[in-house]
C-alpha cells in the first residue's frame, strides 16, 4: 500500500478510536462524591449539573429537572414513613474526603436555596450535615416559600480521628402525609470563623 493512503487510513483509524473510547463520556452527568476544586476550601458550590451527585436513599425519588431557563434543579419527593432517621437513608450527598479533612475541626455554614415543588410541593424541608459515627448537626428544619429562598445554618464539624469515615448532607421534604417533593437549586458549604 502506498504511503499517501496509508496513512491517511491510518490517520482516521486512529481518530475514529479515540472517538469510541470517549463517546461513553459524552453528555453523562457528573456523580460520585462532591468535592472541592483542590486549592479554595472556603466556600463550595453545588448547582447545575453537578446536583445529580445527589443519591436517593431509601425510598426517595431524586432527580435532575430543568426550569424554564433551563438550569437544572434536582426534585426530591418522599413518601410518609419511608425514609429511615439516618443522613444516609434518605436523599443525600456523600463529601468526599477532601472537603471532610477541609472541614474537620472547623465552623460551616451550610445553605440551601429550594422552593416547593410546583405538584404535591411540600411546605417544610429538612437538612442535616453528618460525619457518621462521630455525630452530626441533627435536623435542622425550614418553612418553605413559593419562590427560591436561601436557607442556612452553622455547624462545628467534630475532629476527625482516626480512620476516615464519610461525611454526608443530607437533604429531604418534611412529609406529613401521602407524599411531598422540593426543588433545590443551589446548595453551599461555607468555612466561617
Amino acid at each position: 500500500m502506498k504511503d499517501r493512503i496509508f496513512f491517511p487510513l491510518a490517520l482516521l483509524l486512529a481518530l475514529g478510536m479515540v472517538v469510541l473510547a470517549i463517546w461513553p463520556a459524552i453528555g453523562r452527568l457528573p456523580d460520585g462524591a462532591v468535592t472541592g476544586d483542590g486549592s479554595n476550601y472556603d466556600l463550595i458550590t453545588v448547582d447545575g449539573e453537578f446536583l445529580n451527585k445527589v443519591l436517593a436513599g431509601g425510598d426517595a425519588t431524586t432527580e435532575l429537572a430543568r426550569d424554564s431557563d433551563g438550569d437544572y434543579l434536582l426534585y426530591i419527593e418522599a413518601q410518609a414513613g419511608l425514609l429511615g432517621p439516618d443522613p444516609e437513608e434518605g436523599p443525600h450527598f456523600r463529601l468526599a474526603s477532601d472537603l471532610e479533612v477541609q472541614f474537620s475541626g472547623r465552623r460551616i455554614r451550610c445553605t440551601v436555596r429550594m422552593r416547593p415543588a410546583d405538584q404535591k410541593g411540600a411546605m417544610q424541608a429538612k437538612v442535616n450535615y453528618s460525619v457518621g459515627r462521630d455525630g452530626d448537626s441533627g435536623w435542622q428544619v425550614f418553612d418553605l416559600a413559593q419562590g427560591f429562598e436561601d436557607f442556612s445554618f452553622e455547624y462545628v464539624v467534630p475532629d476527625h480521628i482516626g480512620d476516615q469515615g464519610f461525611d454526608y448532607f443530607a437533604i429531604r421534604p418534611v412529609v406529613p402525609e401521602k407524599s411531598r417533593a422540593l426543588l433545590v437549586e443551589r446548595i453551599t458549604f461555607e468555612r466561617v470563623g
